[in-house]
């Protein structure tokens, strides 16, 4: 009954448009006809929980039922995140302030609510702290976040009402990353995403990865022309690097740096950070850290109570059997408490 209902669900707010797209790239890359695709789809939305994206990213056009399976998909998601988290806690983490405060000992940097703040303050703050970071407080992947560096010349007054008008209530000191980090891609702070699952009181590091900016944008977001890659337990990025379209990169296109076989300083660190965050809130106990790596460690950027699954599993990071992590995740989430001794 419940994957009825998620069906009927994804049905509703299915965008047509996009559905049709993913059936045409399929039939491109497959020769495989559009209506088997089609019905094919939906079979995998039922058996799998698997969205249409999940079908074109995931090539389940040519997976068996085994790799199918081992795929953590749009539904299977889901699950994860009703299991583990507590939606009466979801504000924590969907609201950047309240997260700031609740955080305030990993984010190790100034903030201001514009909301509770006057304009003498925000003069105050700025001249404290020259380069700024202007975001919204409930927005996700990176939207409407702006970076600004004051100037003499520059009207206080007219930055102060213009953020507040586009409800741009965050602001922040601008997180200085490691000049390593600065090798790879210096125009944005290069994050480290870990993935945490907090299961029977205890914390384990799911899932490990580095998303690097391109181009002119600020954030290092995959949804806003960055590209990421995974990294292995040493803090090592291990394969190269893609972007949204499955652009594939060994060494990054504007700085040249190659990106396989880079070491993340401080990364043993950023660990221990997450690890001590999970702890924070037990009732939220899936969670995605965006870790940036300073001179001085890591630091808490912000954490996801709903993280996204597109950068798990993609093609060119799969293990040697192609398949997905959906039977890692599937083991610590849903682990049994231990019986105790007596």
């Amino acid at each position: 009954m419940s994957k009825i209902k998620y069906y009927i669900g994804r049905l509703k707010e299915a965008n047509f448009d996009s559905l049709k797209w993913a059936i045409n790239e399929v039939h491109k890359r497959s020769g495989i006809s559009r209506i088997i695709i089609f019905f094919d789809m939906v079979f995998c939305s039922f058996k799998y929980l698997a969205g249409y994206m999940d079908y074109y990213y995931y090539y389940f056009e040519s997976a068996d039922a085994q790799t199918r399976k081992s795929f953590i998909t749009r539904g299977i998601n889901n699950s994860y995140i009703k299991k583990l988290n507590d939606p009466k806690y979801g504000e924590i983490f969907d609201d950047k302030i309240k997260f700031n405060e609740v955080f305030k000992d990993y984010i190790k940097r100034d903030f201001l609510d514009l909301r509770e703040t006057s304009l003498e303050d925000f003069q105050k703050f700025v001249k404290l702290h020259p380069i700024i970071i202007l975001k919204p407080i409930n927005l996700q992947c990176g939207k409407n976040i702006e970076k600004i560096t004051i100037t003499k010349e520059m009207n206080l007054e007219d930055i102060y009402e213009n953020a507040i008008k586009n409800e741009q209530y965050l602001i922040e000191e601008c997180v200085l990353q490691h000049d390593k980090l600065n090798e790879l891609f210096p125009y944005s702070v290069n994050t480290l995403r870990i993935v945490t699952a907090r299961v029977n009181k205890k914390t384990t590091i799911l899932f490990r990865a580095i998303r690097i900016g391109s181009g002119k944008n600020v954030v290092d977001n995959f949804n806003h022309g960055g590209m990421y890659s995974i990294i292995n337990e040493s803090g090592v990025i291990t394969k190269p690097a893609i972007d949204k379209k499955s652009n594939i990169y060994t060494e990054h296109p504007v700085t040249k740096t190659r990106i396989t076989g880079f070491t993340i300083p401080y990364f043993k660190e950023a660990i221990k950070l997450c690890e001590k965050a999970s702890q924070k809130i037990p009732q939220v106990g899936l969670v995605g850290w965006d870790i940036a790596i300073t001179q001085y460690g890591p630091l808490l950027i912000e954490g996801n109570n709903f993280p996204g699954y597109d950068i798990y599993q993609s093609r060119i990071h799969l293990d040697e059997n192609g398949h997905g992590l959906r039977p890692l995740f599937d083991k610590v989430i849903f682990a049994k408490p231990e019986k105790k001794k007596f």
